[in-house]
């Protein structure tokens, strides 16, 4: 097996690293505690992990490589998060993000949300979750992982970032209070967890105000079989000079599409070889869905049915909300849209025969593995 020389070199950095951090402060540093508040049994946050990565994304090539997924928006926070970690652009955690980030499916779109979630307060790998191949191998594998998490780490010392993070408890206090506001008393997850038949360990909406108007499905797998969900939401709007993270629709929308990636791509995972048996149908995918909501066989799966059942539960909410998200996701290439809605529907008239979607998940796949899809 070949050795990467990169890899190498970053090692013996590292080694070096570490090597002369050994003071008592130093060792002993640990990640800031998140701004939270928790609002209809969902925990609203500013996650400093993965607000620390979205720093790493901002100061390095990130934003000229995938501009649409970082904040094209100017605004006091980001001006003072780039005036505060300017100096340390060329650190080799930055290095090794750009190098892994410009790779097609490497540390890209929802993988370093999702691997920032993997970590404790110390900036290592958590031991009470079971981490996923795929997103693992987005970082060439565990010693790549914890390789770039030693990275991280010097650069969280070095650069300040809890005086940072500390100095800004005021603002992210405001963004967390904010969206609770905007999400109002609609109950999320009663609503979710009927419709999957199924609880899950907790829910999180995990604002990161230096990401575009984005979201993504993270989740972590516990002992105990249940997943703590996360919608890790950016803004790509401001409200009175602020990042703001969207009217009520949108966050609505966002939070029941982001919230139930974790029900349905697991399920998803158990049929892969019957999904990947007609992969050649992505073909017939339209173009404009390819580029705005899917770049895979798989992904186009648990895309159309996430947004087939995020617009049923619009439509039973009110006429008007349906009607909008039919219209979205249809002008976004969602295609068999009416024949999901059906099946969907026939799967709430017979919940005693099918009390969870995984019961049913069979039937909803029926649309897309066949000859004439």
């Amino acid at each position: 097996m070949k050795t990467n020389p990169f890899i190498v070199a970053l090692g013996i950095m590292c080694t070096l690293v570490c090597s002369l951090s050994v003071s008592g402060a130093t060792q002993s540093w640990q990640i800031p505690e998140p701004v939270a508040r928790k609002h209809n049994h969902i925990n609203v946050l500013v996650h400093p992990q993965v607000e620390l990565i979205s720093i790493i994304q901002t100061i390095g090539g990130y934003p000229d490589l995938l501009p649409f997924l970082m904040s094209e928006q100017e605004f006091a926070y980001k001006t003072r998060a780039k005036e505060h970690f300017a100096l340390f652009a060329g650190h080799a955690a930055v290095q090794m993000f750009d190098r892994l980030s410009g790779q097609p499916r490497k540390l890209n779109f929802s993988a370093p949300s999702n691997l920032m979630l993997y970590t404790d307060a110390n900036l290592q790998v958590r031991t009470d979750i079971a981490l996923d191949d795929f997103v693992i191998s987005r970082i060439d594998g565990i010693d790549s992982l914890q390789l770039f998490l030693g990275l991280l780490r010097d650069f969280a010392v070095t650069s300040g970032f809890k005086d940072f993070y500390n100095a800004n408890f005021d603002f992210y206090r405001s963004i967390v209070e904010q969206t609770i506001e905007t999400l109002g008393d609609f109950q999320y997850i009663e609503e979710l967890e009927g419709f999957y038949g199924r609880s899950q360990q907790s829910y999180n909406i995990v604002l990161v105000p230096l990401y575009n108007s984005v979201g993504f499905g993270n989740s972590n797998l516990l002992p105990n079989g249940k997943r703590e969900i996360y919608n890790t939401l950016g803004s790509g709007r401001l409200r009175d000079g602020d990042p703001c993270f969207g009217d009520e629709r949108h966050l609505k929308y966002m939070t029941r599409h982001e919230f139930s990636h974790p029900f349905i791509n697991p399920v998803t995972e158990l049929y892969q070889d019957e999904v990947m048996a007609f992969k050649t149908n992505f073909d017939k995918v339209p173009e404009v869905a390819r580029q705005r909501v899917c770049g895979e066989w798989e992904e186009c799966i648990n895309e159309f049915i996430i947004r087939a059942i995020t617009t049923w539960l619009a439509q039973q909410e009110c006429a008007e909300l349906g009607q909008w998200a039919y219209n979205h996701e249809s002008g976004r290439g969602v295609v068999y849209l009416d024949e999901l809605l059906e099946k969907i529907n026939y799967y709430q008239s017979n919940r005693r025969i099918y009390p969870t979607l995984n019961d049913f998940y069979p039937q909803l796949l029926e649309v897309f593995l066949n000859d004439s899809f």
